[in-house]
């Protein structure tokens, strides 16, 4: 009757997916130590009996690294650390990790997903759509779309098949270089969280492939090579960087600086992209501090799939 009988229930993928963009949005989103210790965690544990990533060790682990923060500004220092704040070790834009670059050849592939199913970036939307946390989101939906599909009887092989296109050939190897970049940095309390996190992405992003590729015959039938390694070197092109060094007024303390090699290409390239760089401008001494970090915003959320 249904076209894939042994489709996988997708919806604890879905939620889960859900759970992690909303994380990893952070500072925008405006998630607090209560509610990291606290409803996301009862989230977790409620996906646990479904989704194997999920495991006792992994989810204690996780709590225990929570409870080691004593507020919310250290839970966002550990984020702006390892993901905002330039020269960040393990930025979240995943076409850095693709091309050695922003807005780079993956991105149209990413927006063509996008929009095949009718995912829209928001007329306010000012910031770049290679983030994790949308690629999070678009699965979501993805997944939600493929059941709606199977249940009602019709064919949910194009939402299959688009969403482990997507997992094969952009998330998970970009994912990969997030991965190995953030094992090598988080080394204290404050980022420990957030390694745990990208950990957890990681290994359900690989069995949500799995599971697809096994209910998907005409993937299974072709030559699917595996997963092309991420640009090793690719985050590093920006320290090379020969963009223009600037002037700029710290958003945070007022004070004037120059940007680094990595700010000013950042910079260059979010300009090239039409993408407001106003929240790189942070100087040193307040990306070490524990009030700079806090007032910068990572890429928003704008996509219709966000709840």
């Amino acid at each position: 009757m249904t076209p894939h009988p042994q489709l996988p229930d997708l919806l604890s993928a879905a939620e889960l997916s859900l759970c992690l963009s909303r994380a990893f949005l952070a500072p925008q989103a405006g998630v607090t130590l209560a509610e990291a210790q606290g409803p996301l965690l009862e989230d977790l544990r409620s996906l646990a009996e479904t989704l194997p990533a999920l495991d006792i060790e992994r989810l204690a682990a996780l709590s225990q690294a929570l409870a080691a923060l004593p507020d919310t500004q250290r839970l966002l220092l550990g984020y702006s650390r390892l993901f905002l704040t330039p020269p960040a070790p393990a930025p979240l834009n995943l076409g850095a990790y693709l091309d050695g670059g922003l807005m780079a050849r993956s991105v149209p592939t990413m927006e063509a997903l996008y929009l095949r199913h009718g995912l829209e970036r928001d007329p306010a939307f000012r910031d770049l759509p290679d983030h994790l946390s949308l690629h999070l989101q678009w699965l979501a939906w993805v997944y939600s779309e493929a059941m709606e599909a199977h249940e009602a009887g019709t064919d949910a092989t194009p939402a299959l098949t688009d969403a482990a296109s997507m997992l094969h050939d952009l998330t998970l190897p970009a994912l990969a270089g997030v991965r190995r970049k953030v094992v090598q940095a988080a080394r204290d309390e404050n980022t420990l969280p957030w390694r745990l996190l990208v950990e957890l992405t990681h290994d359900q992003l690989t069995h949500d492939l799995a599971r697809l590729e096994a209910a998907l015959p005409s993937l299974a039938s072709r030559a699917v090579p595996p997963p092309e390694r991420p640009n090793i070197n690719a985050v590093e092109t920006f320290e090379a960087s020969e963009a223009p060094r600037e002037t700029l007024t710290c958003r945070s303390c007022g004070e004037a600086f120059e940007s680094d090699p990595v700010m000013a290409e950042m910079r260059q390239r979010l300009s090239a992209a039409g993408v407001s760089a106003d929240h790189l401008a942070v100087c040193p001494r307040c990306r070490d501090g524990q009030d700079g970090p806090t007032a910068l915003r990572p890429p928003g959320a704008g996509l219709k799939a966000w709840h």
